[in-house]
């Protein structure tokens, strides 16, 4: 079971539509919502600087949109390379179908590097679809 998910719905040169699932042990939250490119590369990015110092320093990724906010924070839980997951999900349509979700998982230091090397091929258009991070 991966615990990130990411589909590229539809997209034009400025913007994407993009479907995000994350999944905890008990749950799952789904959102869809129009990022740009620039938002997924500093994901990336994220993800490269958290790697790149083997998860010695916790590093966060955040997207906020008028209408959804997410909160990734990734930090080590023990010295054998288990990774925590922070997740704060926020969608506020105004609509009465608004939500909040804060949850965590549990991943592998390498689950990471595969999850980093996923979103690079879905920048580069290489695929529509990212499924990583299954759990340790």
């Amino acid at each position: 079971m991966e615990q990130f998910k990411l589909r590229r719905i539809w997209e034009d040169v400025l913007e994407m539509e993009v479907e995000l699932t994350l999944k905890g042990k008990w749950c799952a939250v789904t959102v869809d919502e129009y990022v740009t490119g620039a938002d997924i590369e500093s994901l990336v990015s994220t993800l490269r600087a958290f790697n790149a110092r083997n998860g010695k320093s916790p590093e966060t990724w955040a997207l906020d949109v008028p209408l959804v906010h997410v909160s990734l924070r990734f930090e080590l839980a023990n010295a054998r390379g288990t990774v925590r997951v922070n997740i704060e999900m926020e969608q506020m349509k105004g609509d009465g179908g608004d939500m909040r979700a804060t949850f965590s998982f549990e991943t592998t230091m390498g689950q990471m590097d595969e999850l980093q090397r996923q979103l690079s091929a879905f920048l580069a258009c290489e695929t529509d679809w990212v499924e990583s991070l299954r759990p340790e």
